[in-house]
């Protein structure tokens, strides 16, 4: 799927199979990485995926894992500084939707993007502690989540994935555990579900939830 308007260029082939080689080749060099799964989770329709984030190679360690267990790509929340001008448009075009996280407001269009790219049936990952923190956990952030899930007509998708860091011999080890799928309806309370979510990407990581 290619979505164009006058603030994202669109995801594009190129780009996600970059970052697809780079995770299932080049990380491996660098990391031994491992994934656990509980169920198929070849889910068709919309699916959000709710992922612990842990250091700055989640994304291109995760990202060809998920194409693996989805069967198919998907886009991102990403925070905006990914989007300068060093980095050529690059994020943008693996699926990233930048947020201003230190001013929510001014990204209710990137919000607005990424709830009907959501919606339109693909995946997206969302990062809900919104920053990374190595070896704990952050608290979930609820203002993104309940405007991307908002009121869904039928229930949504939603799978929790948690990063497992661990020191190596010559390799840093990493386990990436997906949970079973659950289901958002618009009878749910986005704050209970996420806080919720957030004990169990916890738990897939290894980690206690203190908030």
């Amino acid at each position: 799927m290619n979505q164009n308007n006058s603030t994202h260029p669109g995801k594009t082939a190129w780009a996600s199979n970059i970052l697809y080689f780079m995770g299932n080749f080049l990380y491996k060099l660098r990391f031994n990485i491992s994934y656990e799964i509980q169920e198929n989770l070849q889910i068709e329709g919309p699916v959000l995926i709710l992922s612990k984030h842990s250091s700055n190679h989640d994304i291109p360690i995760g990202y060809p894992l998920i194409v693996k267990v989805l069967k198919r790509h998907a886009w991102c929340i990403i925070k905006d500084e990914l989007t300068k001008p060093v980095f050529f448009g690059f994020f943008l075009k693996i699926g990233g939707i930048p947020i201003d996280r230190k001013n929510p407001e001014k990204s209710k269009k990137s919000l607005a993007l990424a709830k009907k790219t959501l919606y339109d049936g693909n995946a997206m990952v969302l990062f809900p502690e919104q920053s990374r923190h190595y070896g704990k956990m952050g608290k979930g952030k609820l203002p993104g989540f309940r405007f991307i899930v908002g009121k869904p007509s039928t229930p949504l998708a939603v799978v929790c994935a948690g990063y497992d860091y661990k020191k190596g011999f010559l390799r840093k080890q990493v386990i990436i555990r997906f949970g079973k799928a659950q289901y958002f309806s618009k009878q749910d309370s986005p704050d209970e579900f996420l806080h919720n979510c957030m004990i169990q990407i916890a738990e897939l990581s290894g980690l206690k939830y203190p908030f």
